[in-house]
């Protein structure tokens, strides 16, 4: 769309640089029919949440917002969807390439190596 100078209060606010996912925000996203259905492995408490989770696609975004004490997931139509994006109130902003096949709840990830080989293959076959 263009950049944007976003003021909070009287404060700008800068934009959010994505990290990506790691082993202390576990994202796991499954195919269900037309959706994906992603679900973070996170604490949900009012100290220490998932206050959103969006997908993003090349021309547009679907957003749910979260809540303390909520779960953190949400589900999202495929149309496109290339990643995932969520933010930690405590760790900031994170992001994910959608990778078909790559997370899977009863499977899980030990190797942050691999998955991130993995993910770099994805992308590359996503651009």
């Amino acid at each position: 769309m263009g950049e944007a100078v976003i003021h909070c209060h009287g404060v700008q606010l800068a934009p959010a640089v994505p990290e990506e996912a790691d082993e202390n925000h576990k994202i796991f996203i499954e195919k269900v029919e037309d959706e994906y259905f992603v679900c973070i492995d996170h604490d949900m408490t009012k100290k220490h949440y998932i206050s959103f989770i969006a997908a993003a696609s090349s021309d547009r975004m679907q957003m749910v917002k979260l809540y303390p004490e909520g779960n953190a997931e949400a589900r999202f139509k495929i149309n496109g969807v290339k990643r995932i994006f969520f933010y930690c109130n405590k760790d900031g902003l994170f992001s994910i390439n959608v990778v078909k096949g790559l997370d899977d709840r009863e499977k899980s990830y030990d190797d942050v190596e691999e998955r991130r080989e993995l993910e770099k293959v994805a992308g590359i076959l996503f651009r």
